[in-house]
């Protein structure tokens, strides 16, 4: 029901992609983003664990769906036109499920959506949207396009926003010279930087106003902008960023060094308009779809080439409002969570097939929220599915994909409209299967992996990835099948040798799988997942002080990871050392919520400790996750033995032990 006025929520969802805290907290240290302090200061802030593959399409659709991209249907930058005439960028009238604004809007709310990823064409929702093509055009090109029919609902908003595109060729010196204070030494004939740096500020300063204008014009509940800039910056100029790139000289990184830290202070003088426009009384997510690497793990002086690689896992969420608790840290946060956290702010039903939570830990009073089976099953006026769901503007179609192959989100598609066609079928295709593959419908990318196969058999990339899925639902004879199938140049690689090992260890060979991974830190010493993989063998052959040793020379490279804290956390356990393993399993949960190994960890790390009832509620979490898990069966089994008023649970836990035993898993 409605809010009266007294009681209503607010919620104002702000994008920023690829904002990393790796990036901001030396700024908020300094000084340098108050309006970020402020709001921190006001709620919480965490981590925000991204899924895979890490494209923005994919990510920013679950983030307003709370689903994987195998419902939402968004699986990449471009997707087949309807007539097959060439390619167009995805459109909102290819995802599959309703996404948080058509919810609320069934619901009787009122949304203000501005530039969301595969946002056009604009739904009729209620309230306003101006789609991802407003601003979008205006990146890399040198002049100006009409943003065409769709842009906009209700449609008499491209008179009032027009006005506000910002032409990157009219930006002055002074607006420059905060991100390049050198810009005087540049010889724009022969360096076009600065005339990148200027499209893509005038592209963020297009977008805000016209998210601002929303704000300030038109009565909304709920309101969701998302901006590209930090990482379209990223892909530009992170390579310039202090500490000096190898390959990188001392005169570039000088004179472009500062456009990063200048990128993160714009975007703090943009969130102060937002948070004064929205109120006191308004809750405020700020979140990020993944982080940028940005120190000595960067790959090299071209974020263009291969641009998911630049991607960190993790990136930024920040909840502050009358809803939220103050001054606490979030764990375990990821962005399937947001579409279901917002829900729960307007006190509405999570859909059954939802693959996120709510953060309930941070809300100021308890929040238990009810389920429905689906959103999609329920009928109402939502927006969702325009009526004029093919309508395309053919000439803003091909500029804007133009755009993604300047920034090298995808290749030229060229001439061939057959070839593009079918390559853009191809990527959407190996998208959704690596989206099943990060998932635990796993099993499901199967088929597809053998129908890419089928279709490109000289392409040993998709055998390799059979060979990963097959490995992670437990199909080893599959597994050992794909690897043996691969090119020779390609057998003996670590990634082979590592997947090898792996099997033979699932196989209970772990000498021969030790033989594999020491022939892989060969090739590619001080490497995490070599590292990770000596841990794993040393835990299987009860070489336990080894396994500490790996897992911790591993944690000095990857800090953040949830596989190696919890690899400390299981040879912490086997050392007798509990409470290190309660710290190390709680930090791999923080990072990594839906981490049953972890949550397995942890159960047994309290129970040895004595924490009994923590320990069952960890492990309850475990089976919930993984529900063939034998050694978590097995150890709710002993805890509630010793409770008489709990031994029909102990009874069950044990038979669920010896049944998953009996049919061999190997959990």
């Amino acid at each position: 029901m409605r809010e009266t006025p007294a009681t209503r929520k607010r919620v104002l969802l702000i994008g920023w992609d690829a904002a990393d805290w790796q990036m901001i907290d030396p700024l908020l240290q300094a000084g340098a983003m108050p309006n970020l302090e402020a709001l921190i200061g006001r709620g919480v802030r965490g981590n925000l664990a991204t899924i895979r593959p890490i494209l923005s399409p994919m990510l920013w659709t679950s983030i307003a769906t709370g689903k994987r991209a195998d419902k939402h249907g968004i699986c990449g930058f471009t997707e087949p036109k309807p007539d097959g005439t060439g390619i167009r960028p995805v459109t909102s009238t290819s995802r599959a499920t309703k996404a948080v604004w058509n919810i609320l809007s069934q619901k009787g709310y009122t949304s203000a959506v501005c530039s969301w990823f595969a946002s056009h064409p604009a739904e009729p929702i209620k309230g306003s949207v101006v789609t991802d093509q407003f601003a979008r055009l205006l990146a890399v090109l040198d002049h100006d396009i009409d943003p065409g029919p769709g842009t906009f609902h209700p449609p008499e908003l491209a008179e009032q926003l027009n006005p506000y595109r910002v032409d990157p060729r009219m930006l002055d010196a002074q607006t420059l010279l905060p991100f390049v204070p050198a810009a005087a030494e540049i010889e724009q004939e022969q360096d076009g930087r600065l005339m990148t740096l200027a499209h893509l500020i005038a592209k963020a300063s297009t977008i805000h106003a016209a998210g601002c204008h929303q704000l300030r014009e038109t009565d909304w509940d709920f309101a969701a902008i998302y901006y590209d800039a930090i990482d379209h910056f990223g892909h530009q100029f992170m390579p310039y960023h202090p500490p000096a790139v190898s390959g990188i000289s001392e005169r570039d990184a000088r004179i472009y060094g500062p456009v990063m830290e200048g990128c993160y202070r714009f975007h703090d003088m943009m969130l102060g308009a937002l948070t004064k426009l929205a109120g006191p009384d308004t809750d405020i997510l700020l979140i990020s779809d993944h982080g940028f690497f940005n120190d000595q793990a960067r790959l090299g002086t071209d974020a263009t080439e291969d641009p998911e690689h630049w991607h960190r896992p993790f990136g930024v969420v920040v909840a502050a409002g009358p809803s939220f608790k103050q001054n606490e840290t979030l764990y375990g946060a990821t962005i399937l969570d947001v579409t279901p956290t917002i829900l729960s702010i307007f006190d509405l039903p999570l859909g059954a097939d939802m693959d996120g939570r709510p953060w309930i830990e941070i809300f100021n009073e308890p929040v238990t929220p009810d389920r429905v089976f689906s959103w999609d099953k329920i009928e109402g006026e939502s927006g969702y599915h325009p009526p004029n769901a093919e309508e395309d503007d053919p000439v803003a179609s091909a500029e804007a994909v133009a755009q993604l192959v300047a920034l090298g989100y995808i290749d030229d598609p060229g001439e061939d409209v057959t070839t593009a066609v079918r390559n853009t079928t191809r990527d959407l295709l190996t998208n959704r299967a690596s989206a099943l593959a990060d998932s635990r419908r796993a099993s499901l990318a199967i088929p597809i992996w053998q129908k890419l196969i089928e279709d490109n058999p000289d392409e040993d990339a998709f055998r390799l990835q059979l060979a990963r899925t097959a490995l992670v639902v437990g199909q080893l004879d599959l597994c050992t099948q794909q690897l043996e199938a691969l090119k020779p140049e390609h057998a003996d690689t670590p990634t082979i040798l590592l997947l090898e090992a792996e099997v033979l260890l699932l196989r209970r060979q772990p000498e021969k799988a030790l033989e594999k991974v020491h022939q892989a830190n060969k090739a590619e010493p001080e490497s995490v997942r070599i590292l990770n993989a000596l841990g794993r063998i040393y835990l299987r052959t009860n070489q336990h002080q080894q396994a500490l040793e790996a897992f911790e020379h591993s944690l000095a490279l990857e800090p953040e990871s949830p596989v190696v804290h919890n690899g400390l956390a299981q040879a912490y356990n086997n050392l007798q050392q509990h409470q290190q393993a309660v710290e190390h399993a709680l930090q791999s949960i923080g990072y990594a919520h839906q981490y049953p190994a972890a949550h397995l960890n942890l159960g047994i790390a309290l129970a040895q400790s004595g924490r009994e009832d923590a320990a069952i509620q960890a492990l309850e979490v475990c089976l919930g996750m993984s529900p063939q898990n034998r050694i978590a069966h097995q150890w709710l089994a002993k805890l509630y033995a010793r409770d008489n008023r709990n031994q029909d649970k102990a009874r069950e836990h044990d038979l669920m032990g010896q049944t998953v035993l009996t049919r061999g898993n190997i959990q």
